[in-house]
């Protein structure tokens, strides 16, 4: 187990990249946490994606959000629901270091560097593309002291030649229902240059390996979507595993466990303890 800031008060600086099928469910989760914990802190979630209708079934949008952008809606929400400072960048995506290193800029007036308070930048990857991982991962490199938490969702496969569902065969029917429930949420921590828990990429090097160098901004994500969708429940999972860890470090400011692989539909959890 790990204890964060032993003594002290601490200064949560929550930076959220992704509030889609995972990501919008996980900013609900951890600002209503912070707000049961009167947590002292603030919280950043960028995604310059636009609300659809398709959007509506399965992330926390209603009819009226069609055509915002995700970020603002639900910064604004959940920053006037639970009375919580919560911003959002809506611009354009996070696709170098450069950008991401400014959303954790914004600190003036927030009494945040006083002796007697720990500052925490908490970083949070709810995306579905290694492109950004990889930026993630070299920001994470290059900081002095940082958590890192990475959410991963297995997609459900569906046919590439846009057959619906009547027209698939027994097999693939049979692949359809069986793809789509696992995931996992790993931690990483780094505390005076020192790594204290891997991140993601060190944990599962295939994330550095893979040769995919197309951006986010230059493919649709509802493509992504369309090609292989993830499945509602194993988001809410996902979510609450985040859920998980958040809670225990806003209440007793420990991490006691790296690693939580999960599968939603045989309603599966393990986790890795911290020696």
């Amino acid at each position: 187990m790990i204890t964060i800031g032993k003594e002290r008060e601490v200064f949560f600086y929550l930076v959220q990249i992704g509030c889609g099928g995972n990501g919008s469910y996980i900013l609900q989760q951890c600002a209503q946490m912070m707000n049961i914990f009167n947590c002292d802190g603030r919280y950043i979630v960028a995604d310059p994606d636009i609300v659809e209708h398709k959007n509506l079934n399965n992330q926390l949008f209603i009819p009226k959000d069609v055509g915002r952008t995700k970020a603002s809606i639900l910064a604004k929400r959940y920053s006037s629901h639970y009375n919580l400072p919560i911003a959002s960048y809506d611009q354009k995506y996070i696709e170098d270091e450069r950008a991401l290193h400014s959303l954790f800029q914004h600190t003036d007036y927030t009494n945040c560097y006083r002796w007697n308070k720990k500052f925490l930048p908490i970083l949070i990857g709810a995306v579905d593309n290694n492109y950004t991982r990889k930026i993630m991962h070299e920001y994470f490199l290059k900081q002095e002291s940082l958590l890192y938490i990475d959410v991963g969702v297995e997609s459900a496969w569906v046919p590439q030649d846009g057959r619906k569902e009547p027209e698939w065969s027994e097999k693939e029917i049979e692949k359809h229902r069986n793809t789509g429930w696992g995931g996992q949420v790993v931690i990483g921590l780094k505390e005076k240059g020192e790594i204290l828990l891997d991140p993601v990429a060190n944990r599962f090097p295939d994330i550095l390996e893979d040769q995919d160098e197309i951006a986010p901004s230059e493919i649709a994500c509802s493509n992504i979507v369309v090609n292989e969708p993830q499945r509602l429940f194993t988001n809410r999972c996902a979510a609450m595993v985040v859920a998980g860890y958040l809670n225990e470090l806003f209440s007793e400011k420990t991490i006691s466990n790296h690693v939580t692989f999960f599968h939603a539909k045989k309603q599966y959890m393990r986790a890795e303890k911290i020696n």
